[in-house]
Formats: C-alpha cells, structure tokens, sequence
C-alpha cells in the first residue's frame, strides 16, 4: 500500500511540473498575480501580500522582488527558484484606509551556472497593478467596530445635543425628552411585534399538528366546503384560519424588521412627514 502511496506523489508531482512547463514557458514572473492571505480583509489586518516566479531555465534562479503600494516600498524579499520550480514569494502588510495599488517588481535575477551569474531573460519582471480600496472602520469607545445602527443612534445624540445648545431650555428639553420618547416607544412596539410573532407562529404549528392528525384518519367526512375540526384546547377551528395566521405572520415579519433597525425606521418616518408637509404645503399652495 505504501508502494502506492508514493507513486501516485510521484506521478502528481511529474504531472504538475509538465503542466507548468507547457503552460509557462519563460522565466520570470506569472502574468499579473497578486493575491492576499485573506480574501477580505479590513482596516487594521496584518495580511500576507503574494507572488510568485517560475523558473525555465536549467539552473537556480537568484531573484530580488520589491513590492510597492503606489510608489511606496512595502519590502524588499530574496527568493532562489530551482528548475522549474513555481516559488512563491510574500511581505507582511497592516492594511491601512484608503486607495491603494499593490505591485511587484524584479529589480535584480541571476542564473548560477556551475558558479558563474549570468543575467536570465525575464518577460515578465513587473507584476500587473492590484487595485484596493479599504474603507476607514469606525469603532466604538471600548474599541469594537460600530454597526450602522450605533453610527445612527450616534448622529441622533449629536443632533439631539447641538438642539439643547442652540435652543432655549424651555424648548430644548421636550424635543431631547421626545427623541427619546419615540425610539422607548419603538423598542416597546418590537417587543410586542415579536411576542405576536411567536404566538402566530406556536398556532401555525398547532393548525400542522392538526392537519396531520386530520389526514391520518379515514373516518372523517367532510360535510360541507368549510372544513371543520378541533384544536388541542376543543375549540372550532376553520380552514381559513390558517392562510390567515400566515398572512398574520408574513406582516408581523416585515413590522418587526421596520422596528428592529433604526435606520428604516427613522427613514420611514422621517419619509411619511415629508409626504404629509408637501400635501400640505400644496393644499396651501392652491
């Protein structure tokens, strides 16, 4: 088994190296490969920055590969690649906010050839530019990142704060007390909205256990177009009473998603005032 073993290595490795040589027949860089440690990464990561030569040529290849975010230096890296060998090559980056344009270049290759250097014809000794943008992350005070729905209650505050300092405190105080009158009254309304929902949601599975039960037994007629049977407590239960508690779910659903984020909600009301200041404005207008 073991035999086995290391002839299908052996095979894989002649058959990946026949590859590369068919497919990449000069020295030098791969056509345009930068990639990341990291498919995705963030303001404040510490990430690998990769490339990679191939070397064509019968003897080691001597390599110096500078990368370089725009016209910055990142790092300077050493890399020998044997015959046909694909060595990769990387420089630690702490991914900072802005644009950025990642490249490598090979300022400097030899061949040893039995002791002697020569210099290899490269094709490619630039690599092609990688363009990233990484947007600035906002973090809170103990230093997590902040959610679109802190950065909201933020601006709210901030808002909330400069009205105290701009009006008189007779009228400052009930705008900052009603600010915070509507978002209590709409963590109240979700905590309703998500008790209604759980509650539809337990008599939809009731209504299932019911219909099953229903289907499972052959005795039972049906006498008119309204399909009557008994729930668990001995109450009549009609056939319409189940697309109803769906259609009851559906908008308790999309309730609890308007009162669960701040952005749609103060959005939302924020578009309904406007609607009803321009009917207004335009009744006047007439």
């Amino acid at each position: 088994m073991r035999k086995y073993i290391i002839f299908f290595i052996f095979a894989y490795f002649v058959f990946t190296q026949s590859v590369y040589a068919a497919t990449i027949s000069t020295t030098g860089f791969i056509p345009g490969q930068i990639w990341y440690s990291k498919d995705s990464f963030v303001e404040g990561d510490t990430i690998s920055i990769y490339t990679a030569v191939w070397n064509n040529n019968s003897n080691p290849l001597s390599v110096k590969v500078e990368f370089y975010d725009n016209n910055i230096l990142l790092g300077t890296r050493d890399a020998i690649a044997a015959y046909l060998q694909l060595k990769d090559i990387s420089i630690s980056w702490k991914v900072t906010p802005g644009d950025h344009l990642i490249s490598a270049k090979i300022i400097s290759s030899s061949i040893n050839n039995s002791g002697l250097k020569q210099t290899p014809n490269l094709e490619y000794s630039s690599t092609q530019t990688d363009h990233k943008f990484i947007p600035v992350t906002l973090t809170t005070a103990d230093g997590t990142p902040a959610t679109s729905s802190i950065l909201l209650q933020s601006q709210i505050d901030k808002a909330t704060s400069s009205l105290n300092d701009i009006l008189p405190t007779s009228v400052a105080t009930p705008v900052s007390q009603n600010v915070s009158t509507v978002d209590n009254v709409r963590s109240d309304t979700l905590s309703k909205i998500n008790n209604a929902k759980i509650d539809t949601q337990n008599k939809i599975d009731s209504l299932n256990k019911i219909d099953t039960s229903s289907t499972k037994s052959d005795s039972k007629k049906v006498k008119s177009k309204i399909v009557v049977t008994k729930d668990s407590n001995n109450g009549l239960v009609d056939a319409t009473d189940k697309p109803i508690a769906y259609i009851k779910l559906f908008f308790l659903s999309v309730l609890s998603f308007i009162f669960g984020s701040r952005i749609v909600f103060y959005l939302l009301i924020f578009l309904v005032v406007f609607f009803i200041i321009r009917g207004i404005y335009r009744k006047i207008k007439k």
